[in-house]
């Protein structure tokens, strides 16, 4: 292997890695400011907890010193929500401005919850569908998502009959005139991605 000299006009080693530590240095605190996970201190708006799902609150409250003192203040009761007693309970709840969100029983009711006290704020269960009845995952609810559209809280969730519900995040209520409707020219490249690849 032969070794080739460096140019007379090319930049020395030394002078570039000085280059990438001042710009490092003088970038990251700019960097890590524009990796704002948009969840104020104290809420978890994603089943991880942030955008990136990283499962982590900088809360202090609790701690390795009062963990031994802490006791149950109330117990939200979410196996009643079905025809059946629902023992797989796989949901996340979300806590977003004051409420703890979450799905609940085979149907996956959607629960707005007062965390100070337990109490229901509201619920949302969706009516009886064929689609329900041949639902093959119909208790597998992970939890709601938590967006803010045109400044108010909205809470989305899946149900069981594969159907998309926004609800305002206070009220409960189903949002009218979002989304837009599938067309048919929708369904047309729907199918064709369907369709089996010959070779």
């Amino acid at each position: 292997m032969q070794i080739q000299p460096r140019a007379a006009d090319a930049p020395h080693p030394f002078f570039i890695s000085c280059v990438f530590a001042v710009a490092f240095f003088v970038g990251a605190p700019l960097f890590s400011d524009a990796q704002d996970r948009n969840n104020p201190d104290g809420e978890w708006r994603y089943i991880g907890g942030d955008a990136w799902h990283t499962r982590y609150s900088p809360l202090v409250q609790i701690d390795a010193s009062n963990f031994e003192d802490l006791e149950v203040d109330w117990v939200w009761r979410g196996d009643n929500f079905g025809p059946s007693v629902d023992y797989l309970f796989r949901s996340t709840p979300i806590y977003v401005d004051g409420l703890l969100y979450t799905v609940a029983g085979q149907r996956r009711t959607v629960a707005a919850i007062d965390p100070g006290t337990g109490e229901t704020i509201w619920t949302y269960r969706e009516p009886n569908t064929t689609r329900y009845e041949r639902g093959m995952r119909n208790n597998y609810g992970k939890g709601v998502a938590y967006a803010e559209v045109d400044g108010r809280g909205v809470i989305f969730t899946s149900s069981p009959a594969f159907f998309l519900h926004a609800f305002d995040a206070k009220t409960g209520r189903h949002l009218k005139n979002w989304g837009q409707t599938a067309n048919k020219y929708h369904y047309k490249w729907f199918l064709i991605l369907l369709q089996p690849i010959t070779l």
